[in-house]
């Protein structure tokens, strides 16, 4: 009895190490989009997408995932020091939160070229995910498009949602909008 209990613990306990968290976003029906570059190192795992025909240096779109697997501080923490790094990276615009929940926040601001940086307008959200936390970033170059697709961005960024498995072939969702992170 002793046997199988102590089995049953260590089994119990491993299960949260071999999950998939899985980042799902949902883009417009008539934009196709790609994986620009992806790495993961220790629990922590970034992802870029860009459309297609664009790459990892050159591009007027972009989203960046950025996965940190069992970080446990507070959204909030979170999120004050990420926009607190890009508004000393680029200080010529300013955040406005534009969410502000305790597991899940999002900011946004327009830039204009900076210290070699080029202008831009962009989403920043941060969210608790099932084994950790996740922040997405949409980064569009051209401010005219950015105000004129503002509520269809905010809403896809909004929208993105985690999911969480425990076995990796079950793919029971669309692969051009999921990708896995860990």
């Amino acid at each position: 009895m002793k046997k199988v209990l102590l089995f049953s613990i260590f089994f119990l306990s491993t299960l949260s190490v071999l999950a998939y968290e899985t980042v799902i976003i949902k883009y417009p029906p008539e934009e196709l989009w790609q994986k620009a570059y992806y790495r993961k190192v220790g629990n922590e795992a970034i992802l870029q997408l860009v459309p297609k025909g664009q790459s990892h240096g050159d591009w007027t779109r972009s989203i960046v995932v950025h996965a940190y697997k069992f970080a446990d501080y507070p959204i909030g923490v979170f999120m004050a020091n990420n926009v607190a790094k890009m508004q000393k990276a680029n200080p010529s615009g300013k955040y406005k939160y534009l969410r502000v929940r305790d597991n899940d926040m999002i900011a946004g601001r327009c830039t204009d070229g900076y210290n070699g940086i080029q202008a831009q307008c962009e989403f920043f959200r941060a969210s608790r995910a099932h084994e950790g936390i996740i922040s997405i970033h949409y980064i569009n170059r051209n401010k005219t498009e950015f105000m004129r697709e503002y509520n269809k961005w905010y809403d896809i960024i909004r929208k993105a949602k985690y999911y969480n498995t425990y076995y990796r072939d079950e793919r029971i969702l669309d692969k051009a909008e999921f990708y896995e992170l860990w």
